[in-house]
């Protein structure tokens, strides 16, 4: 005979089930507005408001899921940076061609094509997105990102012999600096991209893909030949 209590426990775990599902995927919806706003729009116009319109969601709900804008902001960063460094460990862990530097550059570039939102993102991590969230949301992001640069460095160390113990998350590093200052070069504004088609001012355009894949050759040749 089953019990009352294990009957009733049976009915609730399904709608327990369901319930976190559906904030799972309230949680997605919200995420996905603000990165389609985001790529159409500066950071500081996105307004929480149009968040939760553009989700078809109460504003009220939307602070239910992210307490800030830096929250949803951090959250989205998230979700667009550890999916890419997913990426990355797939390729190291499964591809068996030769291993250079200018073949992870080349890589790395490439990877960033339909990327954008990502360099931006990273771009406002420290001085806007990390001022005005809860201390566990910042601690979180940071013990993950912190095991993440630790798993995917070894295997750039395994791949790449010239890097000594320990520089796989170093260089890392140095790509997330990279990739932020040449970003916030190649990001022109209407007025500046404007005036860089004029011939004797087009040597000021930054190429974000070329001019990243080039920089970090230089990086790494310069780490395999010293």
């Amino acid at each position: 005979m089953v019990s009352k209590a294990a009957a009733k426990e049976k009915r609730v775990l399904p709608l327990r089930a369901r319930r976190d599902e559906d904030k799972e995927a309230r949680r997605r919806l919200i995420l996905e507005a603000a990165r389609v706003l985001f790529t159409t729009t500066s950071y500081a116009e996105v307004k929480m408001a149009d968040v939760a319109e553009k989700a078809r969601l109460a504003k009220g709900t939307v602070f239910l899921y992210f307490p800030t804008k830096e929250a949803l902001f951090l959250a989205l960063l998230e979700e667009l940076l550890f999916a890419w460094f997913h990426r990355l460990d797939g390729w190291l862990e499964q591809d068996t061609g030769p291993w250079t530097g200018a073949r992870l550059a080349g890589w790395v570039a490439e990877s960033m094509e339909h990327q954008a939102s990502l360099p931006r993102l990273m771009g406002i991590l420290q001085n806007v997105l990390e001022h005005n969230i809860p201390l566990e949301h910042a601690r979180a992001f940071k013990e993950r990102l912190r095991e993440t640069l630790g798993h995917t460095g070894a295997l750039l160390e395994q791949r790449l012999r010239f890097l000594k113990p320990g520089e796989g998350p170093r260089l890392l590093l140095r790509l997330n600096a990279l990739m932020m200052g040449l970003w916030l070069m190649a990001d022109e504004a209407p007025v500046t991209r404007e005036l860089l088609d004029l011939p004797h001012l087009s040597v000021l355009r930054v190429d974000f893909q070329r001019e990243l894949a080039e920089s970090m050759t230089l990086l790494l040749r310069g780490l395999e030949t010293r």
